[in-house]
């Protein structure tokens, strides 16, 4: 596919593109010859010397994601070269894990797409107007490059809405099952790939989950607030603690309890809204040695922050009654629009 228009930067503006920056916004374009509805466009800085290969969606916030500096089609060449540089890498890597995320998006050049493996099963996001129209140049290639049974798109993150996309959930390629047991760290975990949150599993806390269990002492009692599927809390119950988990979501406490049985451990999971949960005082269950509080990321724009702050805030407020003395809070955030030093700033805040 080639490019159907131009878009020159304002001056300035092209320094970070140069230095392999992924995106421009929207104040920084200063003019476009293009319909920007995800086109791919040259991208020019503001002499009219070339900067690279982008799409350009007029609409959003991040008007530009860059593909590539070289004035290179973008095709199904183009794209199985990416793949395979992607998957190439992650094989370098002994993960304990046959679970991975293969493709980050702007991470490998590949600007609005992820794709997480389970096993045999890939589930992978569009999150990009521009990534939407150049499909029929990335499937194929996404098939011949990849040693797979089956592909599954769970496109229903509502961010497509910004990149004017409806919700899009399908099977690309191949057979793919409701749920994929994978494993991680000696444990074996169910994952619904069709159903579930996300791409179905947390990948992204695979690290944090290992170092927990390595941090928690036989007996201690452990709550996996927000626990989706089970991970955490079972990673403290094969430590030898007594641990509840408790998440909002049927079909996920119904999973997690299966994961519990598959790998013969005890653990309670409690269908309920961890948030009211925990300011009634827990059923009585505390307190406990250690409260793990991961929660959605709410805030999805910088208008919603203050509404992070105070659920998180909130949180904190009502599990720390519920600590043991000398207890220890992790507290997860999982939202761009609130950085480390305002979290930790947003859990000390008095009451």
């Amino acid at each position: 596919m080639k490019p159907v228009g131009t878009v020159t930067l304002k001056k300035g503006r092209e320094k970070r593109i140069r230095n392999f920056y992924p995106w421009a916004q929207r104040g920084e374009v200063l003019r476009a010859d293009s319909p920007g509805k995800g086109e791919l466009v040259r991208l020019l800085d503001s002499e009219g010397a070339f900067l690279g290969i982008a799409t350009y969606n007029a609409t959003t916030r991040f008007q530009i994601r860059v593909l590539s500096q070289k004035d290179e089609p973008t095709d199904e060449a183009f794209f199985a070269r990416r793949f395979s540089r992607a998957f190439d890498l992650r094989r370098q890597f002994d993960l304990d894990s046959n679970a991975a995320r293969m493709v980050f998006s702007e991470a490998d050049q590949l600007p609005g797409l992820i794709i997480d493996q389970f096993d045999r099963t890939q589930v992978l996001q569009v999150r990009s107007l521009g990534m939407e129209k150049l499909r029929d140049a990335w499937l194929p290639a996404l098939i011949e490059t990849s040693d797979v049974d089956g592909i599954f798109e769970k496109s229903d993150m509502s961010g497509r809405e910004e990149e004017s996309m409806k919700p899009r959930s399908e099977c690309l390629y191949g057979d793919v099952p409701d749920e994929v047991t994978i494993s991680e760290h000696g444990l074996e975990f169910r994952v619904p790939v069709k159903h579930g949150l996300k791409t179905g599993y947390y990948l992204d806390q695979r690290l944090t989950r290992e170092r927990w269990e390595s941090a928690i002492q036989p007996g201690e009692e452990v709550l996996d607030a927000f626990c989706y599927t089970g991970a955490f809390a079972l990673h403290a119950a094969r430590a030898g603690a007594k641990t509840t988990g408790v998440d909002i979501h049927p079909d996920a406490i119904r999973i997690a309890r299966l994961n519990a049985k598959t790998n013969k451990l005890d653990a309670t999971f409690i269908e309920a809204n961890a948030f009211e949960w925990i300011e009634a005082g827990a059923e009585g269950k505390g307190p406990f040695d250690w409260i793990l509080l991961d929660p959605p990321a709410i805030a999805k724009t910088s208008a919603k922050r203050d509404a992070l702050k105070w659920a998180i805030w909130k949180l904190v407020f009502h599990s720390l009654p519920q600590l043991k003395p000398g207890g220890r809070l992790v507290v997860c955030n999982c939202s761009f629009q609130l950085s480390l030093s305002e979290t930790i700033e947003t859990c000390r805040l008095p009451a």
